[in-house]
């Protein structure tokens, strides 16, 4: 995987799990106390997933790019 192949791959993972984390208050305001746990998990283990089957590969394959989305974040809040 080249590194810009890395980067696409770390930021679709970060916005998918970000987008996944957007349902929790949703969930939370509508479901029932048992529901919201069971989505909340499920979620939870949802972007477990992506990290390490997506943004942990792509940072296996290209380590200096730890640094980068550091950097980024740190700078603008997030990682373009």
């Amino acid at each position: 995987m080249d590194i810009e192949l890395a980067r696409q791959v770390i930021r679709t993972a970060f916005s998918s799990s970000a987008q996944l984390q957007t349902l929790l208050p949703v969930l939370k305001q509508r479901c029932t106390a048992e529901e919201y746990q069971s989505y909340a998990l499920s979620i939870a283990a949802a972007v477990d997933t992506i990290g390490s089957g997506l943004t942990n590969k792509a940072i296996a394959a290209h380590p200096g790019l730890a640094t980068e989305i550091e950097s980024s974040i740190a700078q603008r809040g997030h990682f373009s």
